[in-house]
């Protein structure tokens, strides 16, 4: 006869994944729930890093051989030489990056781990993650209106993100990631709390008066609606058409403001670390440079466009790469499109690089708004693509067998 009795390792190995999946959709809301921009970096590092150990060699030894992570590694590892010719090469600043750099490969690779052990509950995490995210944006507006002039104060931050325009990036992939649940399961009551959603991150944007991350926002629900099967098509175009008429009539002041603040100094700030990057066009200055240019008697450090950033420190051999690694992103992203019916992977992609225009810098940073900008659509795209590759070679090997017999 079997023992069938369960001992505490048996217990832990079981509940380790249920562990892994609620520390990681702490740290997915980790923005709405700390109040200083380093906690979100200290949980990751603390909470989830440490039993990432124990997947990230399996994860990383699935993958290795996809596309996408190959073009992955090649962009951080060109990035972290470059470090070594920076000028000066500041080794505790070069430290940090190749830290950070780590945590990147083992975000990724717990993605993957929870995406393969189980897909149904790594949705249900999200869509609790979006939810929370759309209580926190409801919040904001409320606690911040409730003390400032209602709709002409632009709009603050509550908690890690003080700035507008990371925290309306970061709204705008719940934002994203609620358009793909309410399309993912139609006629669903639970629909309307996802369209509620949807709209309580556009306002973010709006009263916050970031005009990057609202006008991406708005391309990337047009995309992703005009991808849609047609007979749901018109109907979600003419409730995104429906709010943001409403919010332009009205609240036109608003729109007076957003004329008022012009372009800003960021024309400027482009022209002069383009002149610098002059300098070094080729590898560029290094990743462990520190960037300064001075505009109107300000010191800027950051050059409000990751692409420009990208060729200050990694040259035209850093853009290549990078280019690279979004076309094979694009390209994965719409194959996966095309087998699942849904692009909001795609969609996604397509937000973060216009926001990334005119803001987000460094790539390879502590967790801000470019993880989930950037990396966590990443993760999910070489999570699902590669879930679903298994599951088509598990399909044809068992067609196979039932061939044969």
């Amino acid at each position: 006869m079997k023992n069938t009795r369960l001992t505490s390792s048996d217990h832990l190995r079981r509940a380790f994944p249920f562990l892994l999946l609620a520390v990681y959709g702490i740290f997915l809301c980790s923005y709405f729930i700390f109040n200083d921009y380093s906690k979100p970096y200290q949980f990751y590092a603390r909470v989830v890093f440490i039993p990432s150990l124990f997947v990230v060699v399996g994860s990383i030894r699935n993958v290795w051989k996809h596309p996408l992570f190959q073009m992955i590694v090649a962009y951080i590892l060109y990035l972290l030489l470059s470090g070594f010719w920076s000028d000066p090469l500041d080794w505790y600043r070069f430290g940090q990056k190749a830290t950070i750099a780590v945590n990147l490969i083992s975000f990724i690779a717990v993605t993957y781990f929870l995406v393969q052990w189980n897909h149904s509950f790594f949705e249900y995490m999200l869509q609790a993650c979006a939810f929370f995210a759309a209580a926190a944006a409801v919040i904001n507006i409320v606690v911040f209106y409730g003390d400032n002039s209602f709709p002409t104060a632009r709009l603050t931050p509550i908690r890690s993100l003080t700035n507008i325009n990371e925290s309306s990036n970061v709204y705008g992939i719940f934002a994203l990631l609620a358009a793909f649940f309410v399309m993912r399961f139609p006629g669903r009551k639970l629909n309307w709390v996802f369209i509620f959603s949807i709209g309580a991150f556009i306002c973010v944007a709006w009263f916050g008066q970031s005009r990057a991350a609202f006008t991406a926002l708005i391309i990337a629900l047009l995309t992703l609606v005009s991808l849609m099967q047609k007979n749901k098509r018109l109907l979600c175009l003419a409730a995104l058409a429906v709010l943001t008429g409403l919010l332009f009539l009205a609240f036109p002041e608003v729109v007076d403001q957003l004329f008022e603040r012009g372009p800003g100094l960021r024309p400027l700030i482009w022209a002069a670390v383009w002149d610098e990057a002059q300098s070094a066009p080729v590898f560029g200055h290094g990743l462990a440079s520190t960037l300064s240019v001075g505009i109107s008697g300000y010191t800027f450090e950051t050059a409000h466009n990751a692409f420009l950033m990208l060729f200050w420190q990694g040259g035209a051999v850093g853009v290549i790469i990078f280019l690279l690694l979004l076309v094979v992103a694009f390209r994965h992203a719409w194959s996966l499109g095309q087998q699942r019916g849904d692009f909001s992977i795609f969609c996604i992609l397509i937000f973060a690089v216009c926001t990334m225009m005119t803001g987000v810098d460094t790539l390879i940073e502590r967790p801000r708004d470019q993880w989930m900008l950037f990396w966590f659509p990443l993760a999910l795209l070489l999570s699902y693509q590669s879930g679903a590759s298994r599951t088509r070679l598990h399909t044809a090997r068992s067609a196979s067998q039932l061939t044969s017999v």
